[in-house]
């Protein structure tokens, strides 16, 4: 079970990447919205997959500064606009 929700979360975050990389800049933002979070639940899992707590830590430190990045960028992209 915990073998296809890892298969089901890196085919979501697939997609957030390929848009990240290729895209226009709202695009690229939206990308980058979405790959968080998704990055941040495949490492939930993979922590619980692998019984290692410390895949706990990273996922909270991605999610913290995933949101951050973001905001980043937007402000950024805002700039060029």
């Amino acid at each position: 079970m915990t073998a296809a929700a890892l298969v089901l979360s890196v085919a979501g975050l697939l997609p957030c990447l390929l848009v990240t990389m290729r895209g226009t800049p709202l695009d690229r933002l939206t990308g980058l919205l979405l790959g968080g979070p998704a990055a941040t639940l495949l490492l939930v899992l993979l922590s619980a997959v692998y019984h290692r707590p410390a895949y706990l830590d990273v996922a909270l430190m991605l999610a913290l500064l995933s949101t951050a990045g973001s905001l980043v960028y937007a402000r950024f992209l805002g700039r060029l606009l």
